[in-house]
């Protein structure tokens, strides 16, 4: 049976891998809770984070944070309460029907956190990327719910906070 050190010392390696492959900038990045963290910027510059809690050895997780931008606060604050709360649920049921374990989504609408967790005995390239790809498109639902409500064409968020859940 491996140790709890080598089991992360295999699996970064693996993920960067897979990640690089697929055309992700990488770079390492710390948390007091990671044994080890990568921000994953791809070419439209949505930023995801994967790694390892030191809690939980046995799973890497993706996550994402959607941050709504001041400009589209303001407009969110210019709906009706009626609007607002048909808002949130609208994305709380998009993000549900993505399998996406999510917070955040409650008023003020301003940071909306978006993850995915795949456990070692299930890990493959195939699953690995599949979920980063759930995470991504998790960030395209945010952004485009909110900007659908606000008639808005421009980007109404910025994703990329450091931070594991």
């Amino acid at each position: 049976m491996s140790s709890d050190t080598d089991v992360t010392q295999d699996l970064r390696p693996l993920v960067t891998e897979w990640l690089l492959a697929e055309g992700w900038q990488l770079a390492e990045r710390s948390h007091q809770d990671a044994t080890w963290l990568l921000e994953a910027r791809d070419s439209a510059h949505r930023v995801l984070l994967v790694g390892q809690k030191r809690s939980r050895m046995d799973q890497v997780l993706i996550e994402a944070t959607v941050g709504i931008s001041p400009e589209h606060r303001e407009g969110l604050t210019g709906l009706t309460p009626a609007a607002r709360q048909d808002l949130a649920w609208d994305l709380r049921f998009r993000l549900l029907q993505l399998g996406l374990e999510f917070n955040g989504v409650q008023e003020p609408l301003e940071r909306i956190s978006l993850g995915q967790r795949i456990y070692r005995d299930g890990l493959s390239k195939d699953a690995f990327l599949q979920r980063v790809s759930l995470v991504r498109n998790g960030i395209l639902a945010v952004i485009w719910t909110v900007a659908r409500q606000l008639n808005a064409v421009a980007p109404v968020a910025e994703t990329g906070e450091l931070g594991i859940n």
